[in-house]
């Protein structure tokens, strides 16, 4: 047997030992099978401690599959801990508006940000722990 022919389910439930990077990095663009199993997957995005071109990929992910942009429900982004050459926060504002189903944002190690962008307002969970000051929050 293929192993791209196991059951869904089996794939699901082994990708829940993954991160999802890895996920991504691993199967997707592998197959067409896998490619829309990946986009069943609901996405919790952690960034923090990743690196640049990992961040990098998952911007042209974003912008090249729409079945993956309606799964991310969760962004975790950091300054502090992300070696990225450029802010990473810098590409927040063209992000948020590929992310229709984001629920949940969390910015870690910030210490001022305007953050203006209409998503923002219909999260459920915005988390900025760390944050000293804040401009033009809407």
């Amino acid at each position: 047997m293929k192993f791209e022919l196991l059951p869904n389910e089996i794939f699901i439930e082994t990708f829940e030992f993954f991160r999802i990077f890895d996920i991504f990095y691993s199967f997707n663009q592998l197959n067409d099978h896998f490619n829309k199993l990946i986009g069943t997957i609901p996405s919790h995005f952690n960034f923090k401690y990743i690196q640049k071109t990992r961040f990098d990929r998952f911007c042209k992910l974003l912008l090249s599959n729409l079945d993956v942009k309606n799964q991310v429900y969760s962004l975790v982004l950091s300054n502090k801990d992300t070696p990225v050459e450029e802010n990473i926060l810098q590409k927040l504002k063209s992000i948020l508006p590929l992310i229709p189903q984001l629920h949940s944002f969390h910015l870690l190690d910030s210490n001022d940000i305007h953050l203006t962008h209409p998503l923002i307002s219909n999260l459920q969970i915005l988390s900025i722990p760390t944050l000293s000051s804040i401009n033009n929050l809407s």
